[in-house]
């Protein structure tokens, strides 16, 4: 099961929720109103260190870069 990201529109509240795909959503743990579930990320982990050294051998960087400047960590080619 996936866990998805919420935050409700009625008291600001952000939440993550392990959910069945079939889910429809969520009420917020805090005021018990419907929250609306936001676009995430999701991360690849690789075991072992060969993941850093091969990323950087393809001239991106291990890490994806912060929200707002491109996401895509520059694999994408759309030059961000």
């Amino acid at each position: 099961m996936p866990i998805y990201e919420y935050g409700c529109t009625t008291c600001g509240h952000k939440f993550e929720k392990l959910q069945p795909m079939s889910a429809t959503g969520a009420d917020c743990p805090h005021c018990e109103q419907p929250a609306k579930r936001a676009i995430s990320v999701f991360a690849a982990v690789s075991k072992g260190d060969s993941f850093a050294g091969d990323m950087a051998d393809l001239g991106g960087s291990p890490m994806p870069a912060p929200m707002g400047g491109g996401g895509c960590g520059g694999f994408c080619g759309c030059g961000h």
